[in-house]
């Protein structure tokens, strides 16, 4: 039942405030989408005796009337519905220690990117003036500079400029994971993790960053789910076809994870003998890397909720 319809400005503090000076003794529940402003506002509303909860939008569900003509007064009225049918399902809220680590980690994919953009710019400059390119190295970018400044280049100094500060700024982050990982106390973890096959320093800390708590995913298909290595049945009666996850998976970690199979597959013999008997058995490529990072993910699952190191099950030749 709709009490009120009212805009505020978005203040835990005052919007609490509000609810006690209108409602008192009531028992206050409320509910908003994930998205750019974190999850500092739940934290708030918690301490100050609401009854809040954070949503995936993706999983409220909508009418076809409510999908045309989309707005913040009809979205509110979404959610306060399906909050009081009790509908809503609530997201891990990742605890602040976590979002330090996990921060920092998605700081470094995005300087990443922002130095894959630049060398495409500088590539494109150099292709669309007619000049050699010469490398990435540093010596190779010195002999651009110079030859650019012969030449009063602004532009592709400017480049220059920018890709050698994001290099230098990846590095620095580069330090600080360590730095993370010694303050946050999670480097046993760290060489547990890097000791399995496929899995280096990287995919490692991505590892931590995203997934952070092991036991909070209450079985083995729940993890395979949430990493996006679930296939799934699809479709009614006699049209019904096994897909895969689509765009419903932890993106930074399933393709870390589909990466890391192949490392291992090349380098490990246990894994390398169980691709090979998949592919024998005349399954595709693509399926066989998904399962064996399937088998991955479920060694990763047993070495971080046991603290150990993983153990080799192939004995080793003399």
């Amino acid at each position: 039942m709709q009490l009120d319809n009212f805009s505020m400005n978005p203040d835990p503090q005052k919007f609490v405030e509000y609810l006690k000076r209108n409602y008192p003794e009531a028992e206050y529940r409320s509910v908003y989408e994930a998205g750019f402003s974190g999850f500092e506002a739940h934290r708030t509303l918690c301490k100050l005796g609401v009854k809040n909860i954070v949503i995936n939008p993706a999983d409220v569900p909508t009418s076809g009337r409510e999908r045309n003509y989309k707005n913040d007064s009809i979205d509110s009225r979404k959610l306060a519905r399906e909050l009081e049918n009790g509908s809503l399902t609530g997201i891990y809220i990742p605890e602040p220690e976590n979002l330090v680590l996990r921060n920092l980690t998605r700081r470094k994919e995005q300087l990443t990117g922002n130095i894959t953009r630049i060398k495409n710019r500088i590539h494109s400059h150099l292709y669309f003036t007619g000049l050699e390119f010469r490398g990435w190295s540093g010596r190779s970018l010195k002999i651009m500079g110079s030859d650019a400044e012969k030449r009063f280049d602004y532009a592709l100094l400017s480049d220059l400029r920018e890709l050698r500060f994001l290099r230098e700024e990846r590095l620095r982050v580069i330090r600080s994971e360590h730095d993370c990982l010694k303050h946050l106390n999670r480097e046993a973890i760290q060489k547990n993790l890097e000791s399995i096959p496929g899995i280096g320093f990287d995919t490692a800390l991505v590892l931590q960053a995203e997934l952070w708590d092991m036991k909070r995913f209450k079985s083995k298909d729940q993890l395979n789910s949430y990493v996006g290595l679930a296939p799934h049945l699809v479709g009614s009666g006699e049209h019904e076809e096994v897909k895969s996850s689509g765009n419903r998976k932890k993106k930074q970690l399933h393709y870390r994870l589909i990466e890391s199979a192949w490392r291992a597959v090349r380098f490990n013999r246990e894994y390398s003998a169980r691709y090979g008997a998949m592919i024998g058995k005349g399954i595709c490529p693509q399926k066989a890397i998904s399962i064996i990072a399937k088998k991955l993910l479920l060694s990763i699952r047993a070495v971080w909720l046991q603290n150990r190191e993983y153990q080799v099950l192939l004995p080793k030749t003399k």
